[in-house]
């Protein structure tokens, strides 16, 4: 996952720990992921609600009555881009986690994977 921004490196470890902590508990939680299917305008709303999520669905659905659907994993919507979840809970049998965190050129990687073990790993 990439965001446009920079993180001092003094704060990457603990902002590492923290969202490793965040995501350990919403696969405790195991919040079961939901999908609908709905019209372009009202998945750009459902999608954006947020400043800093911006999905431009109108580039790829031309006609604002085509259908698009949306996932929601833990209460967070987006387009479908393929494979997901049934909950955050089936994470935990595979041993999924947030790995690291990397910077460089204004670009944030929150990088995850399987087999977490749950060590920093922030560059």
């Amino acid at each position: 996952v990439e965001y446009k921004e920079n993180i001092p490196a003094d704060q990457r470890g603990p902002l590492l720990e923290k969202l490793q902590t965040a995501f350990q508990d919403l696969v405790q939680a195991d919040i079961e992921t939901e999908i609908i299917n709905v019209p372009r305008v009202e998945a750009e709303v459902i999608c954006n609600r947020v400043a800093e999520n911006y999905f431009n669905l109108s580039d790829q659905f031309k006609d604002e009555t085509e259908t698009v659907r949306i996932v929601r994993v833990a209460g967070w919507p987006c387009p479908c881009g393929g494979t997901h979840v049934k909950s955050t809970g089936r994470l935990k049998e595979r041993n999924w986690g947030i790995t690291g965190i990397k910077c460089k050129k204004g670009v944030v990687r929150i990088k995850y994977g399987q087999d977490w073990n749950g060590s920093s790993g922030s560059k």
